[in-house]
């Protein structure tokens, strides 16, 4: 049996190396990372160069939070009225990606979009910088793609929006400047709004360029499946397809579109009124399904017909869900909005792909499986993280928080509100260090691929310390709160395997939490398995969690300890034997090869684990324990244990104790151990009543302990949560009298 486990626990320390180290590689970097401390409040940090020293506005920001490339005021007397910055937040410094060129006739420079992995930058420009395909006439709007130094590129900027095939490749000179381009994450595929051929000047198509095909080639430009073949006539007037969005992977490409572009054969739509605008609506692309009649379908179906636009939509990262704006007022039914007066309030929705329904993102916060209820002010801007279960939105909404911002800026501008839609929670982005709401002049916000940085422009720059007037860029990153439990282990017998446990890594939000590694720094303790490993780059979503499954296998006698780390990408921790650092790749020998994973941003989190290495006694069943949610200062159901005689002898019961930093919210009832003489193969009984004395999850560790010193454990959990109250001395006042008003069951 011992060389069985010999074997086997050969192969789990290999295997755990293994995921702790797999993973793709990056650029190396200073080992820059942040622990996270179990059940820390969640506080916005602004960091020092948050705030550019340059008016700015439109930014976007790479996946892991670290590049932002922004709109912003030309320097050094530049007539021009607006150029390119990109931002390195790791770096502090803030460059121009598009000077003035001798010999390039000068021009504006609007909507940067940085893809994903942070190595492209892609713009709408009036700088010809192709001189040989683009002549510098007519509109002059043209979309160009540069590589940047840090992945290798040499500076040049490769023309995108061109027309045409071979020596007849030109600039097209035609796209529309009002809306941003859409990018992949790695920068090779491009999406973006350009003026219907043949068509009236405001009427707007959609073209995808596939930049691994060379200029000039078939194949490296088309028009957006459901786009009309041939432009709109009738009595109604358009503004056509537009403002595309896309996932990482640029399978999936969102836009808006006043055509029924869902149709095999798409044809232009109607609308309220002849000789008005036709509806417009959501649509969303899969570029992979080579079936028309089904590779493109409306998302912003109402319940009923239609009655109102739907547009602006934002598509997560993996592309399973689509956020978009809509006035439409029935297409979630149940749902509570504002009254039309005459126009309807814009709100914000979102659709899960496969097999959703549509819900309100702009809600109330509340019970997310109840009927939901609007916000009363135009939710817009929608952007979402990497799996779409973080959503930020721009609102001047009235009744979202118990505080109001003041109202000042354009009709753009708001207050950046973050939400959990699976958990209909709902926080105020734009906030001073204070906590105090900034004015609500704030817009174009966009997301980090785990939520953790928000990026977006604002004319309150002073409230974040600019001394920069006009609009500035804010970066405002709240890292998760994490929480993962102690674990003591009991008494196992040397050189043999104890049981499996299992310990639960909870993500409390508001932004996703990406494990990468896991590690113990004592080879005693082993990690046998668990989410958390096994699915290593997968997003705990806020609400989430992810396992570790753990086992002790003592090869000496007495008390032991060990730390295990459950970290992102590109923290340093320490193995039984050497320092790992999680998401680097490793080979099969366990020989370290390619840079380690850029740790900016990077979270970690520990717990202690303990042991006894000796002669088990007592072992009991279940091993651990989750409560029902409890009313704080309540007490849920007891949770009952046996607790086994498994040892040759009889042994008596010395005490049962609960230990842990949660140890205050439970109890030991129907304790029938404690002093029991327990035969062996007999057992006792005991439970214990989850009596929480704060909200949120809380764990624990029971300890039955034995006269001979020998001990078992078990983990007990629950969630607490608060029952707000108000009640007043009367029912019934008259004009001039007081009445009392008393709150109950608040933090």
């Amino acid at each position: 049996m011992q060389a069985i486990w010999t074997s086997r626990r050969r192969a789990i320390v290999t295997a755990v190396v293994a995921v702790a180290l797999g993973g793709s590689q990056g650029a190396s970097a200073a080992r820059v990372t942040t622990p996270v401390t179990p059940g820390r409040p969640t506080v916005p940090v602004v960091d020092a160069s948050s705030t550019l020293p340059v008016m700015g506005q439109h930014p976007t920001v790479s996946a892991d939070g670290r590049w932002v490339a922004f709109e912003g005021t030309p320097q050094d007397g530049d007539a021009r009225t607006t150029t390119t910055y990109l931002q390195d937040r790791e770096a502090g410094t803030v460059e121009e990606l598009t000077p003035m060129v001798d010999g390039v006739p000068s021009g504006n420079t609007v909507w940067p979009v940085i893809s994903g992995d942070g190595c492209t930058v892609t713009v709408i420009t009036e700088l010809p910088y192709d001189l040989f395909r683009d002549d510098n006439e007519g509109s002059r709007w043209d979309v160009y793609r540069t590589v940047l130094p840090h992945c290798d590129g040499d500076g040049d900027w490769e023309l995108v929006s061109a027309k045409g095939a071979g020596f007849e490749t030109a600039a097209g000179d035609d796209t529309d400047p009002r809306y941003p381009v859409a990018v992949s994450a790695e920068g090779s595929v491009v999406a973006y709004t350009t003026r219907f051929g043949g068509a009236d000047a405001d009427v707007a198509s959609v073209e995808l360029v596939d930049l691994s095909v060379p200029l000039g080639q078939a194949g490296r430009t088309r028009a957006v499946a459901g786009t009309p073949i041939t432009p709109p006539t009738g009595t109604f007037r358009y503004h056509g397809v537009r403002e595309p969005a896309m996932s990482s992977d640029g399978r999936f490409v969102a836009f808006t579109s006043d055509a029924s572009s869902a149709l095999a054969v798409p044809e232009w739509g109607t609308g309220p009124q002849p000789g008005g605008y036709a509806y417009s609506n959501v649509y969303v692309w899969d570029r992979e399904n080579v079936d028309r009649n089904t590779s493109v379908r409306r998302v912003s179906v109402p319940a009923g017909p239609d009655s109102g636009d739907s547009y602006s939509a934002a598509l997560s990262g993996d592309g399973s869900t689509v956020a978009f704006v809509s006035t439409a007022t029935n297409l979630v039914p149940g749902a509570t909005l504002p009254a039309c007066n005459p126009n309807c309030v814009p709100q914000v929705y979102l659709l899960a792909l496969e097999g959703g329904s549509i819900r309100l993102g702009s809600r109330l916060p509340g019970d997310p499986t109840q009927p939901p209820v609007g916000v009363d002010a135009a939710a817009t801007q929608p952007v979402l993280d990497v799996t779409g279960a973080e959503l930020v939105y721009v609102t001047r909404a009235t009744n979202l928080f118990p505080s109001r911002a003041s109202g000042v800026g354009s009709a753009a501008d708001g207050d950046i509100v973050r939400t959990v839609p699976a958990l209909a929670t709902v926080e105020r982005v734009s906030t001073a260090a204070d906590g105090l709401p900034v004015a609500a002049a704030n817009s174009h916000p966009h997301l980090s691929a785990n939520g953790r940085v928000v990026v977006f422009d604002t004319l309150a720059g002073s409230a974040w310390g600019s001394t920069v007037a006009g609009r500035q860029v804010v970066a405002v990153t709240t890292a998760p709160s994490l929480e993962l439990a102690d674990l003591d282990m009991g008494t196992v017998a040397v050189t043999f395997p104890g049981p499996e446990w299992v310990l639960n890594v909870t993500n409390n939000g508001p932004s996703s939490f990406v494990p990468a590694g896991v590690a113990i720094d004592q080879p005693d303790f082993l990690v046998s398995g668990g989410t958390c490993v096994e699915q290593a780059g997968t997003p705990v979503p806020p609400g989430g969690t992810c396992t570790v499954t753990l086992m002790f296998m003592p090869m000496v006698e007495g008390d032991q300890e060990a730390t295990l780390t459950v970290a992102e990408a590109g923290v340093e921790m320490e193995g039984p034997d050497r320092t790992v650092i999680a998401g680097q790749e490793v080979g099969e020998d366990g020989t370290v090869s390619g840079d380690a994973p850029d740790p900016f941003g990077s979270v970690a989190i520990t717990a202690t684990l303990t042991g006894f290495g000796g002669d088990p006694t007592m072992a009991p069943s279940p091993a651990g324990a989750y409560s029902r949610p409890s009313l704080v200062g309540g007490r849920a159901e007891p949770m009952p244990f046996t607790i086994y005689n498994v040892a040759f002898n009889p042994v008596r019961v010395k005490s049962v104790r609960i230990q842990g930093t949660a140890a205050d919210d439970f109890e030991v009832v129907d304790d029938e151990c404690t002093g029991a003489k327990v035969d062996a193969g007999e057992s006792c009984q005991l439970s214990v009543a989850f009596t929480p004395t704060a909200a949120g999850r809380r764990s624990a560790i029971v300890r039955v302990t034995t006269d001979d010193g020998a001990y078992t454990t078990m983990i007990v959990s629950g969630d607490g949560y608060y029952e707000p109250r108000v009640a007043t001395s009367a029912t019934t006042i008259v004009a001039g009298s007081r009445v009392s008003v008393t709150g109950t069951g608040y933090a």
